[in-house]
């Protein structure tokens, strides 16, 4: 008989692959789940068993729990921040009692817990390996209590003879379907985008995801009853950790080393300032720097059969899973929904889009291949994507996803790309480049190359993504119409203006028929680090709002953007037009929109405002840095904040029947989960 097994937190980490595993091994496999995610999609789609449940309220799930031969309990919050206690313990420590007494009153056989190293302690002495035996007696932060508590609830049920509960305990663990950024995780996407020019001492132990997640399954099937298991992996340093990371992300490794009671000292000043914002707690400072958290994994070994990948290995692929996420390309799957009805165009119809990987560039494929939030915009048809030479080996898409390698500024692949083509989305462009001269390299001379290789191929569709920096901001009038003049804000909105215009142009002379979509303040996923960064800001006590708030600003989602692109491609009256592609109501002011953010992540809305004249100096900043070719995103941004940049979509619902489906109200509910 097929044995059942039901997995919490499976949405996660090593839950994922737990999960993934034990289907792979032909159990009958159960989720307990609170919501759906991208693991939770995938797992359904290799035949786990989904059931929806609060874990803190036994009766949403106690059902089934019944005939249970093993329940894997891996569910926890997995976290540094010591901001709220409360929370972190009871997602810890409240949850997993909770969870676990369920377990034993419905007389599951067998409990599998993952606990942690944290519990276990660190060394002092680099030749002094942890292992089952040790216990800490330094609880750092609300995860080290919360896990160290239902490390003790543990052995008061094992002492009791209530249940056979098995502990594994992982450390670093690394690898695939990290959806949220784990600490591992986060220090290696932060490595990745930045670098690091210092070290310090002490050490860590990287384990891989694949391994730790069998050796949950083999505690079952070959361990014993109530015993621990260090499942770590190689005990290296933070120097040696920093250096192999330099080899895989392209920098140079860190050369000054910083002394602990340096870094010491600038995390007790974070604190004082930021308080419980603040981005490292003294007392992980403490703890971790100078201490070596290396583990002795020879029990798992012995009796599970426990393996250590080579820690290049792991490295390596742990890079290419952060170069994925950073592209957004993680989050792109196919998911399985037979009642989603697809668009139809002819066999021989053939879309290229530019700009992919990129926020709009992914959530195209996205809702090409599975339809936006309502079920609208998938399509049955050929999709080419013109994609650089440095994502190679990153993407994964179905068949009817052709993949073209190359670049806008090289004719050679373009020739190739547009092989056979029908129609060009545009979308690639530069916004926030390090130089001035690369706005006209990709923004200009990259669609005029589009443009005249359509033409040499006899490619007649073009639509370009498009900007509101080509009318700059309100002056004659608040709010941008379809008469509006063309006022370029700066290089970008120049470049921009010239890229659009030559497509117009070449349409007045009957080559293609081209249309420039003009888009606004973006919303929507698969947004870049930088933009969850200004989201962030919200959490802080108070939030900088450049100007007065009362300027108007219309916001574009990208989802509205898609339908526009879709609805637009077929129709004639299009032809040889720009359209304003915001939101139903364009006088939405700053402090709408941020009231509106506030509420979306639950905060309150405290804005520090600006003064204009500080905003002004800054837009003169940034005029004076692109004397030299120098681009600052920031000081771009904080110089045009307080502007009126606002556009009516009056012309778009008349010629295309335009309908921003998403507004303010899907946007709110959306953030907290975007920004995460």
């Amino acid at each position: 008989m097929q044995k059942r097994v039901v997995v919490t937190g499976a949405s996660g980490h090593i839950g994922y692959h737990v999960a993934l595993q034990l289907i792979e091994r032909g159990f009958d496999t159960t989720l307990l789940i609170r919501k759906e995610n991208q693991n939770i999609f995938l797992l359904k789609n290799k035949g786990a068993k989904i059931h929806f449940a609060n874990l803190l309220s036994p009766s949403s799930y106690e059902s089934i729990l019944e005939n249970c031969d093993a329940l894997f309990h891996i569910a926890s919050e997995n976290t540094t921040d010591t901001s709220d206690e409360k929370r972190v313990i009871q997602n810890t420590f409240e949850l997993s009692k909770v969870v676990i007494d369920a377990a034993v009153n419905k007389n599951v056989k067998t409990i599998i817990y993952t606990s942690s190293v944290v519990v276990l302690g660190r060394s002092t002495n680099p030749d002094i390996l942890i292992n089952e035996k040790n216990k800490t007696t330094i609880l750092e932060s609300p995860y080290v209590k919360g896990k160290f508590l239902a490390e003790e609830y543990c052995d008061e049920l094992i002492k009791e003879n209530k249940t056979d509960i098995r502990r594994l305990y992982p450390s670093w663990v690394v690898g695939s379907n990290d959806l949220k950024f784990t600490p591992p995780h986060k220090i290696i996407n932060d490595y990745f985008q930045k670098g690091q020019k210092f070290y310090f001492a002490g050490g860590i132990s990287v384990a891989s995801v694949q391994e730790v997640a069998k050796a949950h399954i083999d505690a079952w099937i070959i361990g014993k009853q109530n015993e621990k298991y260090v499942i770590a992996g190689n005990n290296i340093s933070f120097r040696e950790f920093y250096a192999l990371l330099s080899k895989y992300c392209g920098h140079k490794p860190p050369f000054l080393f910083l002394p602990k009671l340096f870094i010491y000292s600038g995390a007790l000043l974070a604190k004082a300032i930021f308080g419980k914002k603040s981005p490292v707690d003294p007392k992980y400072i403490q703890t971790v720097i100078g201490n070596y958290s290396w583990y002795d994994s020879q029990k798992a070994k012995n009796e599970l059969k426990y393996s250590i990948p080579p820690i290049e290995k792991i490295l390596s692929e742990a890079v290419i899973e952060t170069q994925k996420k950073v592209a957004g390309l993680n989050q792109l799957f196919q998911k399985e929904n037979p009642e989603i009805t697809r668009l139809q165009y002819d066999t021989n119809d053939t879309i290229l889009i530019t700009g992919f990987p990129g926020w709009l560039g992914n959530r195209m494929v996205d809702i090409l291949m599975n339809g936006d939030r309502y079920g609208n915009n998938a399509v049955e048809r050929k999709v080419r994507l013109l994609v650089q030479p440095k994502f190679k080996n990153l993407i994964s898409l179905p068949s009817n996803f052709e993949i073209v390698y190359g670049d806008i500024t090289d004719k050679k692949s373009l020739q190739i790309a547009l092989e056979n083509i029908t129609t060009v989305y545009h979308l690639a462009g530069a916004i926030y480049p390090k130089t001035i001269d690369t706005y006209y390299k990709i923004n200009f001379e990259g669609t005029k190359n589009i443009v005249d290789c359509c033409i040499e191929k006899g490619i007649k569709r073009i639509l370009f993504m498009s900007t509101d920096s080509i009318c700059g901001y309100g002056k004659e009038k608040r709010i941008f119409d379809e008469n509006t003049p063309a006022q370029p804000y700066k290089n970008y909105g120049k470049s921009k203006y010239q890229a659009e215009q030559y497509i117009l142009d070449k349409t007045s002379e009957g080559l293609i028929n081209g249309t420039s979509l003009r888009g606004f303040w973006f919303f929507g996923p698969f947004m870049p680090s930088r933009n969850k960064d200004f989201f962030k800001m919200f959490y802080w006590k108070k939030q900088f709002v450049f100007g007065n708030g009362k300027n108007f600003r219309s916001i574009s989602h990208v989802d509205n953007i898609i339908q526009a692109f879709v609805k637009a491609e077929k129709n004639k009256n299009t032809f040889g037009k720009w359209y304003w592609i915001g939101d139903t109501k364009a006088n939405h002011t700053v402090d709408d929109i941020y009231q509106m953010i506030a509420d979306g992540i639950g905060v309150k809305y405290n804005p520090f405002y600006v003064p204009r004249w500080m905003c002004k100096l800054f837009s003169i900043l940034d005029s004076f840095l692109g004397l030299f070719g120098k681009l600052n995103a920031t000081i771009h941004a904080a110089g045009k904040f307080h502007k009126d940049i606002a556009g009516e979509i009056a012309s778009a619902e008349r010629d295309f029947n335009y309908k921003p489906d998403v507004g303010f109200e899907e946007i709110k509910k959306e953030l907290n989960e975007l920004i995460k």
